[in-house]
């Protein structure tokens, strides 16, 4: 005679294969609990991250140089807008509240990666951040909308997708522009790009070695692993510095025919001084720092909920 737990083990098992087999899941009821519990996570992490994109850079808008680099931040602050709704929606299929997670929920809930809670100093780096860090942000999408096996989430993300690559495009076409402009802005690239080149290789997580939930990758709600997109990523940032001339802390192994990182990795920074360590620490302790987020929590979220994030757009 059948046990409850030996269902649940068929009903996996048979999902697992559909899955294997490249089937693709349109349906909520043809999840299992633990696939669903997955979903739930990666969106619900999303969706709040996209909402903190606009928060951080709403804060490159007062040192924005001319309408121009206003309407840029702007239109970026629509984009993530319309990428957490996108999202957003999806997780509300899931009987979750998107409205209750951005308004209601406290504001030390949020999930997000440390580097949208450090406000932007000045347009060059709001540039060179698209260069590099929505670089790495478009791995993750891209691997959800080309391999995702939960269809309605692979749908969702081509117009998300379509538009980060723009703000990598716009990001990149200006920092190249700010590095070859004058002495002064060739410095404050390279300023923005030993500030936020180490977020980019925390970007994707801890090691594969190190990850323990790996229910993303067993019901490919993801193919690529935390290691596969930091390597990929890795490399095209290092690509853009070849041509664009700026320097990073990576450089190309002969041997592997890989790109390396050189800075202590990982290594953990000092919130007030917006400088890192270059000191080796434990990933425990980077997880940690992680979690605890940056100077505007929750300022920054309490100010979505008095609906005044954007007061200043077009002042």
């Amino acid at each position: 005679m059948s046990t409850a737990e030996d269902v649940d083990t068929d009903i996996e098992a048979a999902l697992i294969k559909r899955i294997e087999s490249g089937e693709l899941i349109e349906s909520l009821d043809d999840l299992s609990p633990r696939y669903r519990a997955a979903l739930e996570q990666t969106l619900s992490i999303a969706a709040q991250s996209e909402v903190t994109v606009l928060t951080w850079a709403y804060t490159a808008y007062d040192n924005c140089p001319d309408i121009g680099a206003k309407i840029a931040v702007s239109s970026s602050i629509q984009d993530e807008v319309g990428h957490a709704h996108q999202q957003g929606a999806l997780l509300e299929r899931f009987g979750i509240s998107m409205r209750a997670k951005a308004f209601e929920d406290s504001p030390y809930s949020f999930k997000t990666l440390m580097i949208m809670e450090f406000p932007i100093r000045n347009y060059v780096e709001f540039v060179v951040a698209q260069a590099l860090l929505d670089r790495a942000g478009l791995y993750t999408t891209k691997d959800i909308e080309l391999h995702c096996s939960f269809a309605p989430y692979r749908r969702a993300l081509k117009k998300i997708n379509f538009e980060e690559a723009f703000h990598v495009k716009h990001g990149s076409f200006w920092t190249k522009y700010y590095w070859n402009h004058s002495e002064a802005t060739r410095k404050a690239v390279q300023d923005a790009v030993d500030w936020l080149f180490p977020h980019g290789t925390v970007w994707f997580g801890v090691p594969d070695a190190l990850k323990r939930r790996k229910d993303q990758l067993n019901y490919r709600i993801r193919k690529w692993s935390n290691d596969d997109m930091r390597r990929m990523w890795l490399k095209s940032a290092c690509k853009l510095a070849e041509e664009i001339g700026f320097k990073v802390p990576a450089h190309f192994d002969e041997k592997t025919g890989e790109y390396v990182i050189d800075h202590p990795f990982p290594m953990l920074l000092d919130p007030e001084k917006m400088a890192w360590s270059w000191q080796q620490t434990g990933w425990d302790e980077m997880v940690g720092q992680l979690k605890s987020g940056g100077p505007m929590r929750p300022s920054a979220y309490e100010r979505i909920r008095r609906e005044e994030w954007g007061e200043k757009l077009w002042a």
